[in-house]
């Protein structure tokens, strides 16, 4: 029980029984102070909608106070949207209790008339703004009777809705009362709703359950058509099938390209292709059947647990043009990055972003064991991360230093590159994680890493190390972009995508990059507008910033580790079963 319930708990008695697969919530929601507590003595009879609308319901004022519970315009049950709870307490609830919706109007109307918090949260202007509604996110759940009501109101239907007494009523008493619609919603939305988060089912405030919502309903829009999947890994299917599903149906995963093409063709929909999987044979055939093509590959936070380790990614890079890693033609990230220009409000959740991640510590695959380095101070300091040898990010890339299509090892090539470079430099080589437990090629035997590198940093965290250097020196890795958000100098060899806008030593000149970007702006375009995320527990869509808060609560989390330690092993095996 949470300290919420707990607080709640005290002054609750459920008087209905309808209401028991809610006491929790219930608890919590008053846990939160949106009423006060009780007389001294005494606490609250909760009692649902379908009692306080009964003809003949009657209850005795004198010995408890009546709490009527009541969905709000989403339903209690919502999978998707916040649920929301509206609650209404005192002489007129227990007056109003059993005489019909109108009575029961007029009591709310009046409890939000009489109340005088510090401020309130636009929802009237927000719900039509965006015209938003349940069925347009996506909530498959209906609201009560109140719930549908104040649904219709927000969203102004005129047809016959004044026609359902609830609506009638709430219009009447609004009149009666001297008050606005829109301010009786504003303020009965924001004093006396309980809003709570689908992801974790905590109380949250308005203003966050309606960035919520708009998140929702953006995701859901955007899935306008259905989308047909070939090349992503089985274990993705999940957070594929959550990423692109929405108002156009489902997605469907194919084994084939042909067999992709004519189930695009047939349903009118778009293909969805991993990135390292589309050649340019699959992109004409969509091309010239006009199918939307989308590239998809790993976003830049993905998981606790590595993805050849079988943990599916939370994070999505989505590209109509290319695919972040390949600079040999242009992806919609560098068009982005060249043409977008910022409003003050995104370059401020740039700014926001990298606040989180850095107090959050967290990175692409949150992998390895944490702990304090010291390296000598007296010399400056190098991080060398090992890469992928057969990675198509190394492999599609380009370099004036080292030859990626063709070298054996693109890692000692680096490892050689960043000595020469630096000579005097205590240089840490860390072999990247996919290689270190043998799932991906690019291993580095350790008497040849040594002979110019200083030491070799096994199973540990890429944060660790970052914030222990000074610089970093990479191919393309995302650690290098990683190690901007921590304020290091970062040398590029290749040509990833943070490279070429003047946040980097470039060893490499990358053509079309022409304009200088700061640090807010290249997260902003790279997290938020280039890539989508969802919450790997709930598989729902959400913002970057709540899958940082996620990503740092799974890396504590000993039952997550465990399935992961578990999937990793089992991927080691079958690799080496040929599975």
């Amino acid at each position: 029980m949470t300290d919420l319930e707990r607080l709640g708990s005290r002054i609750l008695r459920l008087g209905d029984p309808a209401l028991k697969p809610l006491r929790s919530r219930v608890a919590m929601a008053l846990g939160t102070g949106v009423l006060p507590p009780p007389h001294t003595g005494r606490r609250y009879h909760a009692v649902g909608e379908d009692m306080i609308l009964r003809s003949g319901f009657a209850v005795n004022p004198s010995a408890t106070e009546v709490l009527a519970v009541l969905d709000g315009p989403t339903s209690h049950e919502a999978q998707r949207l916040p649920a929301s709870l509206v609650l209404l307490s005192g002489s007129g609830a227990a007056e109003k209790a059993g005489q019909g919706p109108q009575k029961l109007a007029h009591a709310l109307v009046r409890s939000v008339r009489q109340a005088q918090p510090v401020s309130v949260f636009k929802f009237s202007d927000f719900w039509r703004s965006h015209a938003f509604s349940c069925e347009a996110a996506g909530e498959q759940v209906k609201a009560g009777r109140l719930g549908r009501a104040l649904d219709r109101l927000l969203r102004q239907v005129d047809e016959r809705y004044a026609e359902d007494p609830l609506d009638a009523g709430i219009l009447q008493a609004c009149e009666a009362e001297g008050i606005a619609l829109n301010e009786f919603l504003d303020r009965l939305l924001t004093w006396r709703t309980v809003w709570f988060s689908p992801y974790t089912g905590r109380p949250v405030l308005p203003e966050v359950a309606a960035e919520i919502c708009k998140t929702m309903h953006a995701h859901w829009q955007e899935n306008s058509v259905p989308g047909h999947c070939y090349g992503a890994q089985y274990w993705n299917h999940p957070s594929i099938r959550a990423t692109f599903s929405g108002k156009g149906g489902d997605v469907s995963f194919h084994e084939t390209q042909s067999e992709t093409v004519a189930a695009a063709r047939a349903s009118g929909g778009r293909i969805l292709s991993w990135a390292g999987r589309t050649d340019p044979g699959f992109e004409a055939e969509c091309a010239s059947r006009n199918i939307p093509l989308l590239r998809i590959e790993d976003g830049f936070l993905r998981s606790v647990g590595l993805g050849a380790g079988l943990a599916r990614g939370a994070m999505l890079a989505v590209d109509d043009l290319g695919i972040y890693y390949d600079p040999s033609r242009p992806s919609r990230l560098e068009v982005l990055l060249q043409n977008h220009e910022l409003s003050e409000q995104e370059y401020r959740r740039g700014e926001t972003l990298i606040d989180l991640i850095r107090q959050a510590r967290v990175s692409k695959y949150n992998f390895g064991r944490s702990r304090a380095f010291e390296f000598p101070a007296g010399k400056t300091r190098i991080l060398v991360p090992g890469q992928v040898a057969d990675d198509a990010a190394i492999r599609k890339s380009r370099s004036a230093t080292i030859d990626c299509a063709n070298t054996p090892n693109v890692n000692v090539d680096l490892l050689r590159l960043a000595r020469a470079r630096n000579p005097d430099a205590f240089l840490v080589f860390k072999p990247h994680p996919d290689v270190e437990t043998g799932l991906r090629k690019g291993k580095v035997p350790p008497d040849q890493a040594l002979e110019y590198a200083d030491l070799i940093a096994r199973d540990a965290n890429i944060i660790d190390l970052i914030e222990a250097v000074d610089a970093l020196e990479t191919f393309s890795s995302l650690s290098g972009f990683e190690a901007l958000f921590r304020g290091k100098k970062v040398a590029v060899h290749g040509a990833p995508f943070y490279a070429g806008w003047g946040l980097c030593e470039d060893l490499t000149p990358i053509e079309g990059r022409t304009r200088h970007r700061s640090l807010p702006e290249l997260v902003y375009l790279a997290l938020v507008q280039y890539a989508r995320t969802i919450d790997p527990v709930t598989l729902l869509p959400c913002t970057p910033e709540f899958l940082v808060s996620r990503l740092a609560a799974q890396r504590t989390d000993r039952k997550h580790l465990l399935i992961t330690a578990a999937k990793r092993h089992a991927s080691w095996l079958g690799r080496k079963l040929g599975l």
